[in-house]
């Protein structure tokens, strides 16, 4: 006895009132009790109830019903009224509890609805009911699988994996251990059910722990083990019964444990009473075990070594008929032995069953299959049973490794005990087969132990495994897997199903107390206070009865079994006299009235089940209790030589533990009973500490068809699983639940005319909500049950009925609405009669004036048409003549505009290649004149100095001879005495001036040693290079010539000046013999030095051979030395005069996009050390940005004017020299880039009020590219693998986070522009030369990080965009109801009846707008390609297309067309927001969601329907076509899928059923691919924002574009043989 709770009221009667009530819900069908249907629908046909008698009559097909009663009969429940239908509204409803009208042919009737529908799971309370559907059914996919994970039970259809995920919450949530019970009868899928429940928590939350994997979405070591044991389990424990053919038989607790983290780090199994006696009896058509009819298999196929194991004979291999242990039946269809012998052969590898252990069970399977073929013989007692198959028997002893005359000793022979002796005596031959038997089985069950042992060890370890065995469960969290077997009644019952039934009992005891409990919770929960405790009787007797100390059935079959006389006759005949009706014992004992002796049968009782009475035939219990093997025999087969015989036997000694608990002395070894009451016992405690959850596996026919649903089988299931139990102790109660504010919706209606208080009228404010909700709820229900006030209740959320009051409500409420429509429409005709009749009025008057007028146009017509018949003749006619002299005259005109323009263009093409010719020629003349006269004028000059040196050294040795002479020497000496006093004073200055000259000398002189030492370290660092290019250097002997040439003329010059100033020095020292000299031997070492320093300069430029201007000799005249930067006055001239007057078009129009041809040309160049000069910035324009075509260039003159300004300076790079120094050796260059283009770089946000264009966001791309090219062009392989690889990682760095959407549009755009400037310039390279190999797998290299960073960056916010989208797509696509006017919460109400239904939904369909926006404008503002826009919004489409899809299909609540109606406006809203951005296409992701949402709002009533669903719906498949029926929730007033649209539809998706989905595929991003194109840059941007300094940038950019402008200068200077392309431009194209 157990204290239960009802209704106040709830005693022996019933008032009339109530009587009454309840006949007025008569009103249509209700239920008959059937023989062959169980129940039936009949329709009232007539109903009276008159002089308190009730009379009514109904029809079903023809056959009448009929019931009559007298009010006093009913209101003493001494007849009860037929059990009422629901309404079509509640057909198909996916929780029994939720029924209106709650009873037994209802709940029948509606899981006969489901399963015609293909619905194969339904709620009842907290139990899952679990149909058989005996065909495939897409239900375990891993979408579905993963739709569930997370999600509240109830949130979507009723499922397995829906308890699991309670499960596992509850263990997360709640800290408490979970076991989930799977019960059901053989055939009813308690198998498959637990092993999708394994499979569930071994992948739905494997995310968990996926750090700890080696791979993202690989199951754990653990994890892949647990269900790596149901192929083994199943192999050992399972078998072919004529119920089901692959039915257990044994029972299963699977422990699965959770580590803190709440991912699968352990697992233990227990097992219980697996069936022995089947390994040697199987009735017909069943089978043994399936692990023997693989190894055999296996054998015929070559698997194993069936020679060895005797299973190939004669070369012939033997199959299950050769064998006496399986000759009751074979194969199964469909099933393929050989493939599951190498599933279970993989699987024991799994779980740590090597191949050589494999081996060994096999010879011990092989060996127990030759026992039952050992024959005994013996005619009787005295003469004993002897063996007739010598050779199985040898064979059992050489596979097992025991000794063979033992063996066959103690199988025909039995040794008795005595105080004083032993007594060894002949067998009979029924003993001594008893005793072979018993041998398999011990064997059998040993093993199937050893094997379960070996498991938990993989599972758990072998110390815990220990621990675990001895019942130590201080393990960490964990849930229970319960699968055992159903409630149990067949035609002959024997100790197996007594031992079922009593596990039935025990569970069902502690279901009726979880059920009772949880009812109790909400109650006080909901402060209900009209109700009571009640007793409420439960099978604890029953439980007494067969447990119970000391004169329990159990106790009773121990004690005989441990008799040497005992025997199931007197066993039977002790049970009779002690619980007989008769017997003394039964005295006023509960347990008694659990007990009754059948009329026929001694030896056979029965047993009051809670499910049903069940009859035992006593037949074999004593011999199944005992199960024991002679001790002989058991120590035979202990010392077998075979390792893992001895493992498997000797576990037998280390159950001494448990022994010693469950015998009253250790010598006693304790029987089957008692051992399966242990195990039961602490099977229950695990279960009482645990929170429990239930499956019911219900078999739906006997014949296991497809789709088959036989009523009285499914019903007499439902009574013994419990089902039918909760029900009965729900409608103890209120079974019946409303939330308030969906009562209030929806039955507000039944007050509408009465008027409400004044506190009702209004909601009131904030906080008080609760409070207006309930009192108006009191009203609805007083106004509605005004003398029923005892059959509901309002708790504190919802209201509480009695069985039947919600149908009568609702059948009040509807009612209510059919009056209301009716007058409704009665308005509404009389109005559309009045608005015919004047429409028929207004008509009659409009065709009369209408006949009228037509009359007088017809005339008016037709002498309008004779008039404009003369006059169309006349114009017609004159039309005619003007046109044919019209066209005429055209003719004309054409054939000479023809001839005059053909003579024209002649004339035109004779003059232009005239004209042509003479510009030509102009040029051309002009060019050789110039040619020539540059020529001439060369050699002219070099005559003129040739001959003016010949002359000058003439008159030098004259001077020289008439010195000498002594006429000349007296003519001067004359004359120099009269000039005496005059030469003094010349003298006087000439030494002065000789003295500044000396002075200018020596300075000249310092200045040239300076050059020589610059020039010998020049020297001496090009020697290294000029040995290894010796062979290029004869190839650029004439560009050497040229330089050499230019040299020469320089030289000259040099020269004719030196002439000059010694002229000059001759004249002044003609009267000083002493001074002239000297100054001749100076200017003769000086004219030596700087020979020599020609001739040095002169190798060094032919060394390098370079193609540029260099500085000429020093002359006499140096420059100042504040200016030593500058290398000479001269070229300072020549700089600021080629930058004053540098061509900037011709500079633009000559620049290729990657400069491939000067890198082409100067590979054959040595570059000189560059030397670096400093100047300031240039000013920079902040309002603008330019390209180097547009820059404006500082002139060279202003440059160099400001070079004393070092506050804030920047290089300057002048020459390609210094450009492919710094990009060559300067570390610094890299850094800059790394820190302030990305690392330290802030990311500009959107602002209202500064205009960006894209320079100004993409100018870190446009500068690490212009980079990347000049470092090709100079073939920096090495350096551009370093810039690219240190620019991709700080970038991945930079953008891991995904911290903001900005972050990631700005850096997704730039590394998309940075791969399309590189892919550009790659395509215009056309370079073949094998030395620029490196650089262009460098490039190809980058390009390829480019685009893994480019896919990075993509994915990466997809799935940020995605996760943070996802929670706007239910409530704000499907669950937003912004359709005006019209609400569909109406569709879910029957869902949510037990008030966990969602309340209005606070996001909306402007919030999904809204994040479009959002991300749209991000992506414009950072001018992110349009193709990645594009693809980002499909990414988001389809996210909601899949969500969205499969979200409706999984839930009964969507699945309605008012639901439809709202969610096809809101597709529409997204399909205009699309379009208005010119993104249709994208909506194609939508396509498959509006087809469900179209198949919603479509009929579904008759043939044609289904073909336009068919044809309307093409992109979905059958099966998910078939799903959205089967689940789709009937509105008010619309009528309910009947049976043959259903079947039709099953009929048309049954071919494709398999390989169908119901769910689309979610959008995994890792199995994406980013299809993009890189675009072709037309220009690289060089503009740098005024806030960053990054010196080397600018002067990169800067030299660039000076050195540009250089090259257009020298045009003019160098001849045309040596033109070069310009090194850089802006434009890529």
């Amino acid at each position: 006895m157990f204290v239960g709770m009802t209704a106040s009221g709830g005693g022996g009667g019933i008032s009339e009132s109530v009587i009454q009530a309840e006949l007025e819900a008569f009103a249509k069908a209700t239920y008959f009790a059937d023989n062959e249907l169980a129940w039936v629908q009949a329709v009232l046909k007539e109903k009276s109830v008159a002089n308190s008698a009730v009379r009514m009559v109904f029809d079903r097909d023809g056959t009448e019903y009929r019931f009559e009663a007298t009010m006093e009969e009913l209101m003493r429940r001494h007849k009860t009224l037929p059990p009422l239908c629901n309404p079509p509204v509640l057909e198909g409803i996916d929780d029994l509890t939720n029924l209106s009208h709650l009873n037994e042919p209802a709940v029948l009737h509606n899981l006969q609805v489901r399963y015609g529908m293909h619905n194969i799971y339904t709620y009842s309370g907290i139990v899952l009911v679990a149909l058989n559907p005996f065909a495939h059914v897409p239900l375990y996919s891993q979408d579905t699988l993963e739709a569930y994970a997370g999600r509240m039970r109830g949130e979507l259809e009723p499922h397995l994996f829906a308890i699991s995920e309670d499960a596992f919450q509850g263990m997360v949530r709640d800290k408490r251990n979970q076991t989930i019970i799977v019960s059901g009868e053989s055939g009813a899928g308690k198998t498959m059910s637990a092993k999708h429940i394994m499979r569930y928590f071994a992948s739905a939350h494997e995310g968990a722990g996926a750090e700890a994997r080696e791979e993202a979405g690989a199951i754990s070591r653990v994890e892949e083990m647990i269900l790596a044991t149901n192929p083994v389990l199943e192999s050992f424990g399972n078998a072919k019964t004529t119920r089901n053919d692959n039915s257990s038989r044994f029972g299963k607790f699977l422990e699965i444990r959770f580590s803190e983290r709440h991912t699968i780090e352990a697992a233990f199994i227990r097992t219980y009473l697996l069936e022995r006696s089947r390994l040697v009896f199987q009735p017909p058509t069943e089978r043994n075990y399936h692990v023997f009819y693989q190894l055999l298999q296996a054998a015929a196929a070559g698997g194993v070594a069936g020679e060895r194991l005797g299973l190939v004979a004669g070369g012939r291999a033997l199959t299950w008929r050769d064998f006496a242990f399986t000759a009751a039946s074979g194969e199964i269809p469909g099933v393929d032995d050989a493939v599951e012998f190498r599933s279970t052969c993989d699987a024991l590898a799994t779980i740590g069953v090597g191949a050589a252990q494999q081996a060994q069970i096999h010879a011990v399977l092989a060996a127990l299959l030759h026992v039952g073929n050992i024959g005994i013989s013996g005619a009787s007692e005295r003469a004993g049973a002897a063996i007739d198959d010598e050779g199985a028997c040898e064979r059992v002893v050489e596979l097992l490794a025991v000794d063979g005359a033992l063996f066959r000793k103690w199988l025909t022979k039995r040794q008795i005990v005595t105080r004083s002796e032993k007594i060894v005596s002949n067998m009979t031959r029924a003993q001594a087969l008893v005793v072979r038997d018993s041998v398999a089985k011990f064997v059998y069950a040993h093993l199937f132990d050893w094997i379960v042992r070996t498991i938990n060890s993989s599972l758990l370890g072998s110390a815990a495994a220990a621990a675990a065995e001895e019942g130590d469960a201080s393990a960490a969290s964990f849930i229970g897997v319960l699968d055992i077997y159903g409630f149990e009644h067949f035609e002959h019952n024997s100790f197996e199903q007594f031992c079922i039934n009593y596990a039935n009992e025990k569970l069902q005891q502690n279901f009726n107390r979880h059920v009772f409990k949880l009812e109790q919770e909400e109650y006080h929960r909901e402060q209900l206070k009209d109700w009571t405790f009640v007793d409420f009787q439960d099978n604890q007797p029953c439980i007494d009865l067969i447990e119970g100390k000391p004169l329990g059935i159990l106790s009773l079959l121990d004690e005989e079994s441990r008799l040497q006389q005992g025997s199931d006759q007197t066993f039977a005949e002790k049970l009779i006299k002690q619980f007989g009706s008769g017997s003394s014992g039964s005295g006023g004992s509960p347990a008694a009235g659990f007990f009754s002796k059948p009329r026929f049968g001694s030896d056979r009782f029965t047993i009051r089940h809670y499910a049903h009475s069940v009859e035992y035939a006593a037949e074999g219990f004593i011999d199944k209790n005992k199960d024991t093997v002679p001790d002989e025999i058991q120590n035979v087969l202990k010392a077998s030589g075979d390792s893992l015989v001895r493992a498997i036997l000797g576990s037998d000694d280390q159950a001494g533990a448990l022994d010693a608990k469950l015998s009253v002395r250790a010598a006693r070894k304790p029987t089957l009973g008692a051992v399966f009451k242990h195990s039961l016992a602490s099977l229950m405690e695990t279960i009482e500490r645990t929170e429990s959850h239930y499956i019911r596996c219900i078999k739906p026919n006997e014949a296991k068809a497809a789709w088959a649903f036989d009523a009285p089988m499914v019903l007499a299931q439902l009574r013994a699983c419990g089902v039918l139990e909760t029900i009965r102790i729900s409608c103890a109660g209120y079974p019946s639940r409303v939330a308030l504010p969906e009562f209030i919706r929806r039955y507000g209606v039944l007050v509408a005319q009465a008027p409400l208080a004044p506190q009702l009228a209004e909601p009131p404010g904030a906080g008080r909500e609760d409070a207006w909700c309930r009192a108006l709820a009191t009203r609805i229900l007083d106004a509605a049950f005004a003398a029923e006030k005892g059959r509901f209740q309002v708790g504190l959320t919802k209201v509480f009925f009695r069985a039947g009051m919600l149908a009568l409500i609702e059948k009040l409420r509807v009612e209510r609405l059919n009056a209301a429509a009716t007058a409704i429409q009665r308005l509404v005709r009389a109005f559309q009669q009045r608005q015919r009749f004047r429409l028929l009025r207004a008509a009659a008057l409009r065709i009369q004036r209408s006949v009228r007028g037509h009359q007088a146009r017809r005339r008016f017509h037709a002498a309008r048409r004779e008039r404009a018949a003369l006059r169309i003749q006349c114009l017609v006619r004159g039309h005619l003549a003007r046109a044919r002299a019209s066209e005429r005259r055209r003719a004309v005109v054409k054939m000479q505009a023809l001839a005059r323009g053909c003579l024209a263009r002649r004339q035109f093409r004779a003059a232009r290649c005239a004209r042509a010719a003479v510009k030509i020629q102009s040029l051309v003349r002009g060019y050789l004149a110039r040619k020539a006269a540059r020529r001439e004028l060369h050699v002219v000059t070099r005559m003129q100095a040739r001959v003016r040196g010949a002359r000058a050294r003439r008159e030098l040795r004259r001077l020289r001879e008439e010195a000498r002479s002594a006429a000349h020497f007296k003519d001067v000496t004359y004359k120099l005495e009269g000039k005496l006093m005059v030469l003094t004073r010349q003298l006087d200055e000439s030494q002065a001036r000789a003295a500044q000259l000396s002075d200018r000398l020596r300075r000249a002189l310092d200045d040239a040693q300076a050059l020589r030492t610059g020039q010998e370290a020049s020297v001496e660092r090009a020697t290294a290079e000029l040995l290894a290019r010796v062979a290029e250097l004869e190839r650029a002997k004439a560009d050497a010539d040229a330089q050499c040439a230019q040299l020469v003329v320089a030289r000259d010059a040099a020269l004719a000046d030196l002439e000059n100033a010694h002229v000059e020095s001759t004249r002044q020292q003609r009267d000083d013999a002493d001074a002239r000299e000297r100054l001749e031997a100076k200017l003769a070492e000086l004219e030596t030095e700087l020979a020599a320093s020609r001739a040095q300069l002169a190798d060094v430029r032919a060394q390098h051979l370079t193609q540029q201007q260099q500085p000429p000799a020093v002359p006499l005249a140096q420059p100042p030395p504040s200016l030593h930067h500058v290398a000479s006055g001269a070229d300072l001239t020549a700089s600021i005069k080629r930058s004053d007057t540098a061509s900037r078009w011709r500079a633009a129009a000559g620049f290729s996009a990657t400069g491939y041809e000067l890198a082409d040309q100067q590979q054959q160049q040595q570059l000189s050390q560059p030397s670096a000069t400093r100047r300031p910035p240039p000013p920079v324009d902040t309002g603008k940005r330019s390209t180097l075509e547009e820059r404006a260039l500082s002139p060279a003159a202003n440059a160099i004017g400001e070079a004393a300004e070092e506050d804030g300076a920047v290089y300057e790079l002048r020459s390609e020299d210094e450009v492919r120094e710094m990009l060559e050796r300067e570390e610094n260059l890299i850094t800059e880039i790394l820190n302030e283009l990305i690392g330290d770089l802030q990311v500009p946000l959107p602002n209202l009020d500064a205009e960006y264009q894209p320079p100004d966001l993409l100018f870190p791309a446009h500068l690490i590219g212009l980079c990347v090219i000049k470092m090709f062009q100079y073939n920096l392989a090495r350096r551009i693998d370093r810039l690219l690889m240190s620019a991709i990682a700080r970038v991945q760095k930079k953008t891991a986070a995904f911290e903001s959407d900005y972050t990631s549009a700005f850096w997704l755009s730039n590394v998309f522009e940075l791969l399309s400037i590189i892919k550009t310039s790659m395509t215009e390279h056309q370079s073949s030369s094998h030395e620029y190999a490196d650089s262009e797998r460098a490039m190809n290299d980058g390009m390829q990080y480019l685009e893994t960073l480019l896919s990075d960056i993509y994915f990466g916010w997809i799935k940020d965009l995605q996760k943070r989208f996802v929670k706007f797509i239910i409530p704000g696509v499907v669950e937003s109801e912004a359709l005006p006017g019209f609400t569909a919460s109406d569709s879910g109400f029957f869902n949510r009846l037990m008030g966990t239904g969602p309340r209005e939904s606070t996001v909306k369909i402007e919030n999904v707008l809204s994040f479009f926006n959002h991300i749209w404008r991000t992506m414009e503002f950072y001018y992110v390609d349009r193709a990645i826009m594009r693809q980002i919004m499909s990414e988001l489409l389809c996210n909601i297309g899949v969500t969205a899809f499969n979200n409706i299909i999984m839930r009964r609540n969507f699945c309605s067309w008012k639901r439809g109606m709202q969610i096809q406006y809101n597709l529409t809203r997204i399909e205009e927001w699309c379009k208005t951005h010119a993104v249709s296409d994208a909506t194609r992701n939508l396509d498959r969601l509006l087809q469900l949402v179209k198949l919603l709002q479509l009929q579904k009533s008759t043939d044609q329907d289904i073909d336009i669903m068919f044809e309307v719906c093409d992109l979905l498949n059958p099966a998910q076509i078939k799903k959205l029926l089967s689940i789709y929730a009937v509105s008010d007033y619309e009528n309910p899928i009947v049976g043959p649209v259903m079947n039709e539809v099953t009929r048309r998706a049954a071919p494709s059923e398999k390989t169908d989905k119901i769910l689309l595929d979610t959008n995994d991003l890792n199995d994406q691919v980013l299809y993009l194109t890189a675009r072709k840059v037309p220009a690289i941007e060089t503009y740098i924002p005024p806030e960053f300094g990054m010196p080397r940038i600018r002067a990169l950019v800067d030299s660039q574009t000076d050195m540009a402008y250089d090259d257009e200068a020298d045009d003019d200077l160098v001849p045309s043989e040596y033109d070069y392309p310009a090194t850089y431009g802006h434009a890529l194209n």
